[in-house]
């Protein structure tokens, strides 16, 4: 009896065409007809298909990935062996990571997209999917999480990062390497599950919280700002390994909702004992700023919604950016 995989279909350049009318290409497949255009998916698997949004990846928001979420989980339960969900890549690494912050499956759930839409020469998507698809049907993937499969590389979804505006290889594991590949067909892992902290999926009005990056002059004046319109956190993108402008430092002091430091420098881990000056690391600690660890200001941001909107407390919101 062949296994089944459910896959959805969010949106993005892997679904879009311009359907020869000369504008620019749009939403234009369903989740049926992106498996029809791979016809060896047949002798792997039964495919169940839904079109769960038809959106630009950018206009995803973090109620649709939790209704994302919700679906994928009763595929499961109603007999999927694996679960395959297809949108653009402009946020494929945010769905990814929030997926992979609520997901309490063994089985697994990848995420994949395309660089080039359909009307083009060399694209991707079909390939993609059909990676996708063995990576869901390896039994070395069930306890992963969630994996982003793109370009025949295999993902975490903790550590992928896309790094180019049109490259094929976009996707890249900043800091801690890929976990494997799919080559002649066969699914190769070459690295351990990356390790995992699982929350409850929220529900309700989510908290508001943004990312306000810092610049060469900043005066603090966009965090401010956020206060005033009722914002609920920050994650603030700092310089370095976690340093902020004197000005900046200044409005962070009075703030009153929690404010995480993370990094724009795209990778490597936050300081928290190496400098001492007022705006470093340690001074934004001792004025009760949390520290980002590993994580980037896109992730920092969505760790942070699920935590608020589960009601912890600043306490514990610090122990798990500790942890995690």
């Amino acid at each position: 009896m062949k296994p089944t995989i459910s896959v959805g279909a969010l949106g993005g350049t892997i679904c879009m065409s311009a359907k020869n009318s000369g504008g620019g290409v749009k939403p234009s497949f369903s989740a049926e007809q992106l498996l029809e255009a791979v016809p060896k998916l047949s002798n792997l698997a039964n495919f169940r298909a839904k079109t769960l949004f038809a959106l630009a990846s950018g206009s995803l928001k973090v109620e649709n990935l939790i209704e994302v979420y919700h679906w994928a989980k009763k595929e499961v339960e109603n007999g999927a062996d694996g679960v395959v969900i297809t949108q653009g890549t402009d946020s494929l690494e945010e769905s990814a990571f929030l997926l992979n912050l609520l997901w309490d499956e063994q089985k697994p759930l990848v995420i994949t997209g395309a660089m080039r839409n359909p009307d083009q020469i060399s694209s991707d998507g079909a390939g993609n999917i059909y990676a996708s698809v063995l990576t869901a049907l390896d039994k070395n993937s069930h306890n992963r999480g969630v994996l982003v499969v793109f370009n025949n590389t295999i993902h975490s979804a903790r550590w992928v990062h896309k790094s180019n505006t049109f490259a094929l290889e976009t996707f890249v594991s900043i800091n801690a390497g890929i976990q494997g590949v799919i080559a002649e067909d066969e699914v190769k892992y070459i690295n351990l599950a990356s390790k995992r902290v699982i929350f409850k999926a929220p529900s309700g009005v989510l908290p508001k919280v943004s990312i306000v990056t810092s610049y060469m002059g900043e005066c603090g004046c966009e965090l401010k700002l956020l206060e005033d319109a009722k914002f609920n956190g920050v994650v603030v993108a700092s310089f370095g390994a976690g340093h902020v402008s004197i000005d900046s430092m200044k409005v962070i002091e009075s703030l009153k909702f929690p404010v995480v430091i993370s990094s724009r420098t795209g990778s490597g881990v936050i300081a928290k004992k190496t400098y001492g000056y007022y705006g470093s690391e340690i001074t934004l600690q001792e004025s009760g700023c949390i520290m980002s660890g590993w994580l980037n200001p896109l992730q920092s941001r969505l760790l942070l919604i699920v935590l608020l909107a589960n009601g912890k407390s600043k306490a514990e919101i610090l122990e798990t950016f500790d942890k995690i």
